[in-house]
């Protein structure tokens, strides 16, 4: 399972390329390790962006087809 990202509440956490991460500061952790820490830590909800939809678009739009094609 892929690690997730954290915001770092209170405290540090060295990351498996032995940097520091302060409080303020992203890393990512397995869930076990998290777990252990999970008052010092808060999860990073990463929200997809939103893609173009046909409602911000005004709907489909015609197509005009040549009488040749």
């Amino acid at each position: 399972m892929p690690n997730k990202s954290y915001t770092v509440l209170s405290g540090s956490f060295r990351g498996p390329d032995d940097k520091l991460t302060g409080a303020g500061g992203v890393i990512e952790l397995p869930d076990d390790v998290a777990q252990r820490f999970r008052h010092q830590l808060e999860v990073l909800v990463v929200e997809p962006a939103p893609g173009p939809s046909a409602a911000a678009e005004g709907g489909r739009k015609p197509v005009k087809v040549s009488p040749d094609a």
